[in-house]
């Protein structure tokens, strides 16, 4: 598990490289690595090299590009890794939002309550990476991630899953409705249907239009008005209420 901080304060960097160093003894359970960057600038651009990290650590109040402006950039880039933001005052709680965090810690922060936030953080993680399902395909049964799904539409039967990287897996003809064949999605909080026929990953869409939704910044998926309506309120209802925090 990929694990970034950014900081510019280089004192208050040097504390938090050495609470990730301890952090990392702690868990050795899981093989995680610490990033640490100065800049924004410099983790954007390891994340566009390395396709992202699982958590951010950010600090707010940096010059040039601040950590509210690139959680947002992040987002925007189809990085959907946890932030926890860090800030010496609450003022940014709110515009914090606009980047979908997932912890807001006022500094300095105590050590157990960092690690305590960092645990949530990985759990979320983990359980959004290891959730899966079989699913039939003319050539064979195909395990498809849960997390891989951007959305799925009913084509002649068909139920066609769009996944990330533009790959699509297609399965056998279905014999029941579409509502009813994606239970086992549906039970899962970051997916919505969407009419009759079609079922949308809320954790990877990143604009609600009028007419369409919006993956990742690339794939376009239209609908109806009612229903944009209708997943807007449940997009933001999933970010702004819950941090995008599967349950």
């Amino acid at each position: 598990m990929k694990f970034a901080i950014c900081d510019d304060d280089i004192q208050y960097r040097d504390v938090l490289r050495e609470a990730a160093g301890e952090y990392v003894v702690r868990r050795e359970d899981i093989n995680i690595s610490f990033t640490v960057f100065s800049c924004a600038e410099d983790l954007l651009e390891s994340a566009a090299r390395i396709g992202g990290f699982d958590v951010y650590l950010l600090d707010i109040s940096m010059p040039g590009i601040n950590g509210i402006d690139l959680g947002v950039q992040l987002r925007k880039s189809g990085y959907d890794g946890r932030i926890i933001y860090l800030s010496a005052s609450s003022e940014y709680a709110v515009d914090s939002f606009r980047a979908k965090p997932f912890n807001y810690l006022l500094k300095p922060v105590e050590k157990e309550t960092l690690f305590a936030a960092l645990d949530e953080a990985a759990a979320s993680v983990a359980s959004v990476k290891e959730k899966s399902v079989i699913v039939r395909t003319r050539e064979g049964s195909v395990r498809v991630n849960f997390d891989s799904i951007l959305w799925a539409e009913l084509s002649r039967r068909v139920i066609v899953y769009h996944l990330t990287g533009g790959k699509t897996v297609e399965s056998v003809q279905i014999r029941t409705t579409f509502s009813e064949a994606v239970q086992e999605f549906l039970s899962d909080d970051r997916f919505i249907l969407c009419g009759a026929s079609i079922m949308a990953n809320l954790h990877h869409i990143t604009l609600v239009e009028k007419d369409s939704l919006v993956f990742k910044d690339t794939y376009k998926v239209y609908l109806p008005r009612k229903a944009c309506s209708e997943v807007r309120s449940a997009w933001c209802d999933f970010w702004f209420n819950m941090g995008g925090e599967v349950k």
